[in-house]
Order: structure tokens, then sequence, then C-alpha cells
């Protein structure tokens, strides 16, 4: 765990080109969300994108907390990145792997715990970067 602790940027880094394969491999899959009486619809792609975009920002942010040679807490640097990791494939996986004729009660629910954990764990991020400048230098 200390090498995620000391270098969780390689993490985000490492899954981009992951991620973006799976969105380039079945450009043709959406994911449907209906609520209520609307449908959104989104391209595998699109989302694939969009969650290598933000693991870019979270990679970015904690290269430079790294460089600055500020500490971070590890606790917060851990949880953080596993259920960031976990979720966010969760909801890329989910429409890559089910047909459009297969989605059901279960993976809708999966979908929105999901959803609901990747934006709450985001919370840990902003404060685990404010702790690391607040904190004395290594």
């Amino acid at each position: 765990m200390t090498k995620f602790t000391k270098s969780p940027h390689i993490v985000f880094w490492i899954l981009i080109p992951i991620i973006l394969l799976t969105g380039f491999l079945k450009p043709d899959k959406t994911l449907d969300i209906n609520v209520h009486d609307t449908y959104f619809v989104i391209g595998l792609i699109s989302l694939a994108v969009l969650i290598s975009i933000i693991f870019g920002i979270l990679g970015l942010g904690y290269w430079v907390v790294i460089k600055l040679k500020r500490r971070l807490v590890n606790w917060l640097t851990i949880i953080h990145l596993i259920i960031t990791v976990i979720s966010f494939c969760l909801i890329l996986f989910i429409p890559f792997f089910l047909s459009d004729s297969n989605q059901d009660f279960g993976s809708n629910l999966t979908m929105t715990l999901s959803t609901l954990a990747a934006v709450c764990v985001q919370l840990l991020y902003p404060v685990n970067i404010i702790t690391a400048f607040i904190r004395k230098i290594n």
C-alpha cells in the first residue's frame, strides 16, 4: 500500500489508456439512464473519454502535490484511490458487458450505487490536497 500512497498518480495515468481502449472497442454501445419520463443516452466512447479526463485531472493533482514535496494523508489517499477506480470502472464496464435487452433492476441499482460512490468519494480529494498543503513539508 505504500507504493499507492507514494505515487497514486501512476495508478490513474496507467488506467487512462485501458479505459480509452475499452471505449474504442465498442463505440456503438450506449448507457441508457431513465429518469421519470426522460431517457439520457450516453455513448460508451463518450463515457470513456469523460472518465479518462477525470482520471487525468486527479492524477495531475496528486502529481503536483508530490512534486512540491508535500505529504498526503495516507488513509484518505487509499480510500479515494480504491473507491474511485472501482466505481468508475463499474460505471464504464456495466454497459460494456451487458446487452441492450439485458438491462435489469440489478444493473440499474449497481449503476446508481457506483455513480453515487464515485461522486461522494470525490469530496475526499480536495480535503486531501488542502491538508497536504497545510501540513509541513517532507
